[in-house]
Protein backbone atom coordinates (compact mmCIF):
# COMPACT_ATOMS: atom_id res chain seq x y z
CA UNK A 1 0.00 0.00 0.00
CA UNK A 2 1.16 3.54 -0.74
CA UNK A 3 2.02 5.96 2.03
CA UNK A 4 0.42 9.21 0.91
CA UNK A 5 2.02 11.64 3.36
CA UNK A 6 5.56 10.36 3.92
CA UNK A 7 7.55 9.79 0.71
CA UNK A 8 4.58 9.67 -1.70
CA UNK A 9 4.66 6.66 -3.99
CA UNK A 10 6.56 4.35 -1.67
CA UNK A 11 5.12 0.91 -1.06
CA UNK A 12 5.63 -1.51 1.83
CA UNK A 13 5.88 -5.29 1.94
CA UNK A 14 6.12 -7.71 4.87
CA UNK A 15 7.80 -11.10 4.75
CA UNK A 16 7.96 -13.86 7.35
CA UNK A 17 11.62 -14.40 8.17
CA UNK A 18 10.81 -16.85 10.96
CA UNK A 19 7.45 -18.63 11.30
CA UNK A 20 6.10 -19.94 14.61
CA UNK A 21 5.93 -23.73 14.96
CA UNK A 22 4.34 -24.52 18.31
CA UNK A 23 3.93 -23.62 21.97
CA UNK A 24 2.44 -24.89 25.18
CA UNK A 25 -0.88 -23.27 26.05
CA UNK A 26 -0.44 -20.76 28.87
CA UNK A 27 -3.97 -20.99 30.27
CA UNK A 28 -5.55 -18.10 32.12
CA UNK A 29 -2.93 -17.39 34.77
CA UNK A 30 -1.72 -13.81 34.47
CA UNK A 31 1.91 -14.70 35.20
CA UNK A 32 2.11 -17.97 33.24
CA UNK A 33 3.96 -17.31 29.98
CA UNK A 34 4.67 -20.03 27.43
CA UNK A 35 6.34 -18.22 24.51
CA UNK A 36 5.64 -19.28 20.94
CA UNK A 37 8.59 -21.24 19.56
CA UNK A 38 10.48 -20.05 17.62
CA UNK A 39 9.74 -16.36 18.13
CA UNK A 40 8.06 -14.92 15.02
CA UNK A 41 10.26 -12.51 13.10
CA UNK A 42 8.90 -10.22 10.38
CA UNK A 43 10.85 -8.17 7.84
CA UNK A 44 9.78 -4.95 6.14
CA UNK A 45 10.81 -4.07 2.59
CA UNK A 46 10.29 -0.48 1.44
CA UNK A 47 10.16 0.27 -2.29
CA UNK A 48 10.31 3.52 -4.21
CA UNK A 49 7.61 4.42 -6.72
CA UNK A 50 9.53 2.65 -9.51
CA UNK A 51 9.65 -0.59 -7.51
CA UNK A 52 13.32 -0.50 -6.49
CA UNK A 53 14.05 -1.27 -2.83
CA UNK A 54 15.06 1.70 -0.70
CA UNK A 55 18.78 1.60 0.09
CA UNK A 56 18.90 1.15 3.86
CA UNK A 57 22.64 1.87 3.85
CA UNK A 58 21.80 5.54 3.30
CA UNK A 59 21.27 7.13 6.74
CA UNK A 60 17.73 8.39 7.19
CA UNK A 61 16.37 6.66 4.10
CA UNK A 62 13.61 5.19 6.29
CA UNK A 63 12.51 6.58 9.65
CA UNK A 64 12.65 3.23 11.42
CA UNK A 65 11.59 4.75 14.74
CA UNK A 66 8.10 5.25 13.30
CA UNK A 67 7.73 1.69 12.01
CA UNK A 68 5.44 -0.60 14.00
CA UNK A 69 3.98 -4.08 13.44
CA UNK A 70 1.00 -5.44 15.37
CA UNK A 71 0.19 -9.14 15.83
CA UNK A 72 -3.29 -10.68 15.93
CA UNK A 73 -4.32 -14.32 16.20
CA UNK A 74 -6.53 -16.04 13.63
CA UNK A 75 -7.80 -19.49 12.77
CA UNK A 76 -5.58 -21.78 10.72
CA UNK A 77 -7.45 -20.88 7.52
CA UNK A 78 -6.84 -17.14 8.18
CA UNK A 79 -10.58 -16.43 8.10
CA UNK A 80 -11.70 -16.14 11.73
CA UNK A 81 -10.25 -13.82 14.39
CA UNK A 82 -9.47 -15.75 17.59
CA UNK A 83 -8.59 -12.75 19.74
CA UNK A 84 -11.04 -13.48 22.58
CA UNK A 85 -11.75 -16.69 24.47
CA UNK A 86 -14.09 -17.45 27.36
CA UNK A 87 -12.31 -17.51 30.72
CA UNK A 88 -13.95 -20.37 32.64
CA UNK A 89 -12.62 -19.17 35.98
CA UNK A 90 -14.28 -15.75 35.74
CA UNK A 91 -18.02 -15.26 35.47
CA UNK A 92 -20.47 -12.41 35.54
CA UNK A 93 -24.14 -12.49 36.45
CA UNK A 94 -26.40 -11.90 33.45
CA UNK A 95 -30.15 -11.41 34.11
CA UNK A 96 -32.18 -14.23 32.59
CA UNK A 97 -35.80 -13.44 33.45
CA UNK A 98 -38.08 -11.36 35.67
CA UNK A 99 -38.95 -13.60 38.59
CA UNK A 100 -41.25 -11.31 40.54
CA UNK A 101 -43.30 -8.15 40.26
CA UNK A 102 -43.54 -5.50 42.94
CA UNK A 103 -46.15 -2.75 43.11
CA UNK A 104 -45.11 0.47 44.81
CA UNK A 105 -47.91 3.00 44.85
CA UNK A 106 -49.08 3.42 41.30
CA UNK A 107 -45.83 2.09 39.83
CA UNK A 108 -45.13 -1.49 38.86
CA UNK A 109 -41.52 -2.70 38.53
CA UNK A 110 -39.93 -6.00 37.67
CA UNK A 111 -37.43 -7.50 40.07
CA UNK A 112 -34.71 -9.43 38.26
CA UNK A 113 -33.19 -11.80 40.75
CA UNK A 114 -32.64 -14.81 38.52
CA UNK A 115 -29.23 -14.58 36.89
CA UNK A 116 -27.12 -16.92 34.79
CA UNK A 117 -23.31 -17.00 35.26
CA UNK A 118 -21.55 -16.26 31.96
CA UNK A 119 -17.78 -16.59 31.37
CA UNK A 120 -15.88 -13.35 30.85
CA UNK A 121 -13.83 -13.06 27.67
CA UNK A 122 -10.03 -12.87 27.90
CA UNK A 123 -7.39 -12.09 25.31
CA UNK A 124 -6.25 -15.32 23.67
CA UNK A 125 -2.93 -13.86 22.50
CA UNK A 126 -0.90 -12.42 25.38
CA UNK A 127 2.45 -10.72 25.73
CA UNK A 128 3.84 -7.88 23.64
CA UNK A 129 1.62 -7.88 20.55
CA UNK A 130 3.27 -4.77 19.11
CA UNK A 131 6.90 -4.51 17.98
CA UNK A 132 8.89 -1.50 16.84
CA UNK A 133 11.31 -1.81 13.95
CA UNK A 134 15.04 -2.38 14.28
CA UNK A 135 17.61 -1.81 11.55
CA UNK A 136 19.67 -5.01 11.70
CA UNK A 137 21.74 -7.34 9.56
CA UNK A 138 20.44 -10.71 8.43
CA UNK A 139 22.38 -13.97 8.20
CA UNK A 140 23.88 -12.85 4.89
CA UNK A 141 25.03 -9.55 6.38
CA UNK A 142 22.46 -7.42 4.57
CA UNK A 143 20.64 -4.60 6.33
CA UNK A 144 16.93 -5.01 6.92
CA UNK A 145 14.10 -3.68 9.06
CA UNK A 146 13.09 -6.43 11.48
CA UNK A 147 10.28 -6.89 13.99
CA UNK A 148 10.69 -9.63 16.61
CA UNK A 149 7.97 -11.08 18.86
CA UNK A 150 9.81 -13.08 21.55
CA UNK A 151 7.16 -13.22 24.28
CA UNK A 152 3.84 -14.03 22.60
CA UNK A 153 1.77 -16.70 24.33
CA UNK A 154 -1.60 -18.32 23.56
CA UNK A 155 -4.11 -19.27 26.25
CA UNK A 156 -5.98 -22.14 24.58
CA UNK A 157 -4.96 -25.17 22.55
CA UNK A 158 -5.63 -25.39 18.84
CA UNK A 159 -4.16 -24.60 15.44
CA UNK A 160 -3.75 -20.92 14.66
CA UNK A 161 -2.05 -18.38 12.42
CA UNK A 162 -0.74 -14.93 13.28
CA UNK A 163 -1.64 -11.86 11.25
CA UNK A 164 0.96 -9.10 11.23
CA UNK A 165 -0.01 -5.55 10.24
CA UNK A 166 2.47 -2.78 9.46
CA UNK A 167 1.75 0.83 10.28
CA UNK A 168 3.73 4.02 10.78
CA UNK A 169 3.31 6.11 13.90
CA UNK A 170 1.77 9.44 12.86
CA UNK A 171 3.58 12.75 13.05
CA UNK A 172 1.90 16.17 13.34
CA UNK A 173 -0.28 17.33 11.71
CA UNK A 174 -1.40 13.75 11.02
CA UNK A 175 -3.35 12.30 13.94
CA UNK A 176 -4.24 8.90 12.53
CA UNK A 177 -2.29 6.10 10.91
CA UNK A 178 -3.14 3.45 8.35
CA UNK A 179 -2.20 -0.17 7.79
CA UNK A 180 0.18 -0.32 4.83
CA UNK A 181 0.94 -4.04 4.63
CA UNK A 182 -0.18 -7.32 6.20
CA UNK A 183 1.01 -10.92 6.20
CA UNK A 184 -0.04 -14.19 7.81
CA UNK A 185 2.31 -16.70 9.39
CA UNK A 186 2.20 -20.39 8.65
CA UNK A 187 -0.24 -22.34 10.88
CA UNK A 188 1.20 -23.41 14.22
CA UNK A 189 0.02 -25.70 17.02
CA UNK A 190 -0.74 -24.85 20.64
CA UNK A 191 -0.57 -27.94 22.85
CA UNK A 192 -1.88 -28.79 26.31
CA UNK A 193 0.89 -29.39 28.83
CA UNK A 194 0.87 -33.20 28.60
CA UNK A 195 1.27 -33.26 24.82
CA UNK A 196 3.73 -30.42 24.30
CA UNK A 197 6.91 -31.83 22.70
CA UNK A 198 9.17 -29.16 24.17
CA UNK A 199 11.02 -26.06 23.05
CA UNK A 200 13.50 -26.25 20.21
CA UNK A 201 17.05 -25.00 20.13
CA UNK A 202 17.26 -21.33 19.18
CA UNK A 203 17.56 -20.67 15.46
CA UNK A 204 20.50 -19.03 13.73
CA UNK A 205 18.36 -15.97 12.97
CA UNK A 206 17.32 -15.60 16.61
CA UNK A 207 20.97 -15.74 17.62
CA UNK A 208 21.94 -13.22 14.94
CA UNK A 209 19.36 -10.70 16.14
CA UNK A 210 20.25 -11.36 19.77
CA UNK A 211 23.89 -10.54 19.01
CA UNK A 212 22.71 -7.16 17.70
CA UNK A 213 20.80 -6.27 20.84
CA UNK A 214 17.32 -7.71 20.28
CA UNK A 215 15.94 -9.08 23.54
CA UNK A 216 15.29 -12.67 22.46
CA UNK A 217 15.85 -15.33 25.15
CA UNK A 218 18.16 -17.96 23.69
CA UNK A 219 17.99 -21.68 24.39
CA UNK A 220 20.90 -24.04 24.03
CA UNK A 221 21.07 -27.80 24.46
CA UNK A 222 23.48 -29.39 26.91
CA UNK A 223 23.95 -33.11 27.52
CA UNK A 224 24.10 -34.28 31.12
CA UNK A 225 24.54 -37.69 32.74
CA UNK A 226 25.02 -41.07 31.12
CA UNK A 227 21.52 -40.99 29.72
CA UNK A 228 22.62 -38.05 27.56
CA UNK A 229 19.40 -36.23 28.27
CA UNK A 230 18.83 -32.97 26.46
CA UNK A 231 18.45 -30.14 28.93
CA UNK A 232 17.26 -26.76 27.75
CA UNK A 233 18.78 -23.68 29.32
CA UNK A 234 17.91 -20.10 28.62
CA UNK A 235 20.22 -17.16 28.13
CA UNK A 236 18.59 -14.08 29.61
CA UNK A 237 19.36 -10.91 27.63
CA UNK A 238 19.64 -9.01 30.90
CA UNK A 239 22.42 -11.32 32.08
CA UNK A 240 24.29 -11.05 28.82
CA UNK A 241 24.08 -7.27 28.86
CA UNK A 242 23.04 -4.94 26.13
CA UNK A 243 24.93 -5.43 22.90
CA UNK A 244 25.48 -2.79 20.28
CA UNK A 245 23.94 -3.08 16.86
CA UNK A 246 26.29 -3.95 14.06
Amino acid sequence: MTNSYDHPGRTYELSMEQDPIHARMCGFGEKDRRPIDPPPIVRLTVREADGTPVDLNIPGSVNVSRCMVMADIYSADQQTPCALVANPSTTTQVPAAASAVQTIGDSTMSVLNLAVPTPVASRNLTGSTGASGDLLRDLAGNLGIFFAFPDLSVRTEGTYTLKFSFTMLPEPPMMTSSVYATIFSQPFEIYPAKRFPGMNKSTALSKKLFDQGVRIPLRKETRVGRAKQLVQTEIDPDEEGEKDED
